[in-house]
């Protein structure tokens, strides 16, 4: 507290996010603001940028759906039981502001992919009432436009739902404001109904700002960043944008994808410079990526470590706690689960590896399946340094193959195998002389 301030005088802000529309057109059972982009919930790309005006209160007016929900934990909930419109959604926020509060922020949860500077920007305003508008390429569009005086400042958003005739004019509504809670509490009593929709929007509050006097601002923002999520076509624009912002971020940062329109990386991902990402790769949550990795194509990563110069692909599959540790090579068509890959070691072919550790140097040989589940527990299997275990083994867990040891391969291994010995388990080789003959003559004479 500046010295001489009361509590009174201190000026706080809040911001409202307005997440209550049913988004009956995402035809989904999933609520519109959980569907996910670059594997965030949409809201949460919201509350995430908002972080950066440092907000002393954060409200979420919401559905009575999502009223409990964890992502809602570190915001004060609202619930607006009938959507109807963001103009009530807006009444029914700012009941909710603390005492002190002197600015308001208005966002909308379908926005995913909001820059922060676009939102820092409105903070900088002095005006009571700011608007974040974009110029707009495509007229057709059906935002709303923002009509401005000689001196380009906000008089009116018209809705082109509503009023076709505006269709022609370029400068698009963001949905994204700044309010002087004064003059909010003024204004929002005096928002109608719309005839036509029955809803109360909080667009009408620019035109009512004007005949109250009250100044407002417009800051302009790329319309890109301010796309709303309504429909699954939608969704698929936002995540296709996304993805192309982190995929630039990593090529910058000296990770090179091959061809980057055909993979996914999730948000969280870690890629560390000189690793090189085939075409086809999917890098889910939580996967850490070293230095000087190979990721080739066709393989799906999550919840992964691949420490430096690992090779993992093609077509390989690793989830689960996974970690690769240097120079240790995973290869095609082989699933890692729950393992950890020790330096230099390889399994290069066909391979289930599940619930295991395998030692530095190890070799597992094509077609070769740990056994890690009885239908009611998961056991661990063990491969210690050096192992070389033949092409379709099976290692039944709970079972440790010590340092050095061989098995032999078609092996099924029961028992723990100590150091450096060899384990053979399968049935003894028979020969019959010159069966095929008599095997062939006899289907001949049938098929004849």
């Amino acid at each position: 507290m500046v010295l001489g301030q009361t509590l009174a005088q201190i000026k706080m802000k809040a911001v409202i996010i307005l997440s209550a529309g049913h988004g009956k057109r995402m035809k989904s059972v999933l609520s519109k603001v959980l569907h996910k982009v670059a594997g965030k919930p949409m809201l949460q790309w919201v509350l995430d940028a908002v972080k950066i005006l440092n907000a002393d209160q954060v409200i979420t007016v919401t559905s009575p759906e999502l009223e409990s929900h964890e992502i809602l934990k570190d915001t004060d909930v609202v619930v607006q039981a009938v959507p109807l419109g963001t103009g009530d959604a807006l009444k029914l926020g700012v009941q909710k502001l603390k005492s002190n509060i002197d600015k308001v922020f208005l966002l909308c949860a379908d926005t995913p992919l909001l820059d922060p500077k676009d939102i820092k920007k409105l903070e900088h305003s002095k005006a009571d009432l700011t608007v974040i508008g974009m110029q707009l390429n495509d007229l057709s569009k059906s935002y709303g436009r923002i009509e401005c005086n000689s001196e380009c400042h906000p008089v009116a958003i018209r809705e082109t739902k509503h009023n076709e005739k505006v269709k022609n004019i370029s400068l698009g509504n963001a949905g994204v404001y700044a309010f002087r809670v004064e003059m909010l509490k003024e204004l929002l009593p005096h928002l109608k109904i719309n005839t036509e929709s029955g809803e109360i929007y909080a667009t009408d509050l620019v035109e009512l700002a004007i005949t109250k006097s009250y100044k407002t601002e417009l800051v302009i923002a790329d319309e890109e960043n301010f796309l709303g999520v309504n429909t699954l076509v939608e969704l698929s624009q936002a995540e296709k944008i996304m993805q192309h912002r982190i995929k630039t971020r990593h090529m910058l940062n000296g990770v090179q994808f091959m061809l980057p329109e055909t993979s996914y990386v999730n948000y969280d991902a870690e890629i560390g410079a000189g690793t090189i990402i085939e075409q086809g790769v999917h890098i889910g949550e939580n996967v850490h990526i070293a230095k000087n990795a190979k990721i080739l194509g066709f393989s799906y990563l999550s919840n992964c470590t691949i420490e430096n110069a690992a090779s993992i692909g093609p077509f390989a599959h690793l989830r689960g706690n996974v970690v690769v540790e240097e120079h240790a090579s995973i290869g095609n068509f082989v699933e890692v689960k729950g393992s950890t890959i020790s330096k230099n070691a390889k399994a290069k072919h066909l391979s289930y590896i599940g619930d295991a550790t395998v030692g530095e140097g190890a070799n597992i040989g094509a077609g070769t399946i740990t056994c890690n589940y009885n239908g009611f527990e998961k056991f661990k299997t063990h491969i210690g340094k050096n192992v070389m275990i033949g092409a379709n083994s099976t290692l039944v867990a709970p079972v440790m193959i010590s340092d050095g040891a061989y098995i032999a391969a078609g092996s099924v291994i029961t028992e723990d195998v100590g150091p450096n010995n060899l384990a053979i388990s399968r049935t003894q080789q028979q020969e019959k002389n010159a069966w095929a003959l008599s095997f062939r003559a006899k289907y001949s004479k049938k098929l004849s």
